[in-house]
């Protein structure tokens, strides 16, 4: 990030600081709201703040990296608003264009910059936490401040926020968050009779947070429900608050019908065995009743934090579980004291009625989730369990909320040493993640050796270190060699989790086959993966590829052609089989699969050049020379190809066709 861009982004701090108006709410005067302010957003960039220096990491090419869309800049918006926001021709993801919109704004400003990025992550971290003060000071204007601060305090600091803010492709949970808590601040405008115009911005917002991410649907149960918790309304007006979710709903199906990439998707096991398994929705309960404690444990003790859970580091488990009968004694024992106490519109109870309907979405009792349970998934819901937690911590220490003018430093000394304890600790633990996101590798490989049980995470982690060998030009011989070995192990320990494991299975193959030099390990991992789908094209091109370095001819053929049957398209199996039917001296048969794919429509240079080199091994000039023009008038950029023909031009004699290919060899890269 250079001067300059620093400049503009302090000038974008400076303005969203200045923004705030001088207010009082009879709890709070300005220079103390403002001392909260500071305090957040200083919190937040000691917290966070190292990750400014972070590379991009899991799943940013979805939103950001390498994004076409985003790197149109504002005239890539158009197209955003009309495709789901990731792109995968196998699978169909969903509708959040408002965090796409976001980078691709920001690469009209500052091209592609993933500093920039992790900088108004922070920043949108810090605003949200600000925001969230802000919507507690206008439920609570009787209360004394302490309560709003300590709350929004044990959120900013909590570590199970850690992966939002620090994941590029998760700022759309934070979009979403922001969105529904101003929906819900004009809303309560409209409750207390400010004008129907409040019902008009609540709809935007409302809908400005569905189109950045569907977590905050909760919202339509949880604005009637704090509004009613907080305020005196009536069925009039909560009518009429329930009734703009509706558009919100036909706005939002309205927009999602444009898109134009969106195709099925099938979910695997290692996502979640609920999607595979058929459960009943009876059969789902006790999986509810887990991922509750498993939320709940992970709010008190945030350890181990993992960007990847899944199959079988989170299990399906049954009602045998202990911790399926934990949750539910709490349950009943907390509906009981509430009850009994007659404390159904206490502060801790609101929280904790808050976070159970944010939650419920993720639970996987109405559907089943991707990745079984998430740390993202528990953002929204964990200021519910702050804000619980607050309460039962000033209750315990007998500070009283209805005194607003009592003094800071009247509060007791126990009370600010633990809550200082608290924040050091917490604080510290997400301070410690930033490292882990530095990029995609270390995020694996931190995550790998606490996810003993992911084989998803096995998996990533090896495909990482296979990209490494790939890419980074940097590593030795030895560093190559030790991250293949990686990978191997890595392979081998997802398919030990989920021996089924089909893309491991392939992509081990792979790593036997081209780095290793071990074709026959490949063969068994290779055709395992198509015993499992027999529509696997790149496992049956691989396939082809090992049995041909063994010389075993007739299967590398069948598994060649069956690629192609699968997927006409696929230029890589001509040539491959070109290659085959070159070494064997099968010449008609060169000519013969790849004028067959031309007949079928194929549109590619391979088959053409594949066609062309049979012509001229033979001799026959003449006829090769049309199909290596055509190969060009495909893919210019072939600079083999424009080689020959400027020369051949050249030695014949026709000056201006050998300058025209001649021209595309400067621009040609192979």
């Amino acid at each position: 990030m250079n001067i300059n861009q620093q400049i503009y982004l302090i000038s974008i701090f400076e303005n969203i600081y200045s923004m705030f108006p001088k207010i009082s709410f009879g709890n709070i005067d300005t220079k103390a709201f403002r001392k909260c302010v500071l305090l957040f957003i200083s919190l937040s960039f000691i917290i966070y703040g190292r990750s400014i220096a972070n590379k991009y990491s899991m799943d940013d090419e979805y939103v950001t990296n390498n994004n076409k869309q985003v790197e149109k800049g504002l005239a890539g918006i158009p197209e955003i608003f009309r495709t789901t926001y990731a792109l995968d021709n196998k699978s169909s993801f969903e509708y959040r264009p408002i965090v796409k919109v976001t980078y691709a704004i920001e690469y009209q400003i500052f091209g592609r910059n993933p500093y920039v990025s992790h900088f108004i992550n922070v920043l949108l971290y810090s605003s949200l936490v600000i925001l969230i003060f802000y919507v507690l000071l206008r439920l609570l204007p009787d209360h004394h401040y302490i309560f709003h601060l300590t709350a929004c305090l044990l959120f900013l600091i909590h570590p199970i926020h850690s992966e939002v803010v620090l994941s590029l492709k998760n700022r759309d949970v934070m979009l979403s968050f922001i969105g529904g808590l101003t929906a819900l601040l004009f809303y309560l405008r409209f409750a207390e009779n400010k004008g129907k115009i409040n019902l008009i911005y609540g709809f935007i917002f409302l809908l400005f947070a569905y189109l950045s991410k569907k977590d905050v649907m909760t919202f339509f149960v949880l604005i009637p429900f704090t509004i009613w918790f907080f305020r005196k309304i009536n069925l009039k007006q909560l009518g009429w608050i329930m009734f703009t979710f509706l558009p919100v709903l036909i706005s939002f199906r309205l927009a999602a019908k444009a898109v134009i990439n969106e195709s099925a998707r099938t979910l695997l096991l290692w996502e979640n065995p609920l999607f595979v398994n058929n459960y009943s929705f009876f059969q789902r309960i006790p999986e509810a009743f887990y991922c509750l404690w498993f939320y709940l444990k992970m709010f008190l003790i945030p350890h181990p934090l993992l960007c990847y859970y899944g199959y079988n580091q989170a299990p399906i488990v049954g009602w045998d579980d202990y911790r399926v009968w934990l949750i539910i004694v709490l349950l009943i024992l907390t509906a009981y004291l509430i009850f009994k106490k007659k404390a159904l519109k206490e502060l801790w109870v609101y929280g904790l009625i808050f976070f159970l309907i944010t939650i419920s979405m993720f639970t996987n009792v109405v559907k089943p989730v991707v990745g079984i349970v998430g740390e993202r998934f528990e953002f929204i819901a964990s200021l519910g369990l702050c804000i619980t937690s607050a309460a039962l911590l000033l209750k315990y220490f007998k500070i009283r909320l209805d005194e607003p003018l009592l003094k800071l430093k009247l509060i007791s000394n126990r009370f600010w040493i633990f809550l200082f304890l608290i924040v050091v600790v917490y604080g510290a633990r997400s301070f410690a993640r930033s490292p882990a996101w530095k990029d995609t590798y270390t995020l694996y490989k931190a995550d790998a050796a606490n996810a003993t049980e992911s084989a998803h995470t096995h998996s990533l982690l090896a495909s990482a270190a296979v990209s490494k060998v790939k890419n980074d030009k940097r590593l030795s011989k030895t560093q190559k060699r030790d991250l293949v070995l990686e990978a191997e192990h890595e392979y081998l320990e997802s398919i030990r989790i989920i021996p089924d494991y089909i893309a491991s299975h392939n992509n081990l193959g792979t790593v036997y086959y081209t780095y290793m030099n071990n074709p026959q390990k490949a063969i068994y991992h290779l055709e395992k993966a198509v015993e499992l789908d027999k529509e696997y094209v790149e496992a049956y091109f691989n396939l082809g590829s090992s049995y041909a370095a063994l010389k075993k001819f007739d299967k590398a053929e069948q598994a060649y052609l069956k690629a192609i049957e699968l997927k006409p398209d696929f230029a890589s199996s001509y040539l491959s089989l070109s290659n085959l039917y070159a070494s064997q001296k099968k010449y008609d048969k060169i000519i013969e699969v790849n004028e067959k794919a031309i007949s079928k429509g194929v549109k590619s240079d391979i088959m053409y050049i594949n066609i062309g080199n049979v012509y001229y091994l033979n001799g026959d000039t003449l006829k090769a020379i049309p199909y290596l023009e055509k190969a060009i008038s495909f893919n210019p950029n072939n600079k083999g190809v424009n080689t020959f023909l400027s020369d051949y031009y050249r030695r014949h004699g026709d000056v201006e066709r050998s300058a025209k290919y001649s021209r595309l060899i400067s621009s040609s890269s192979k």
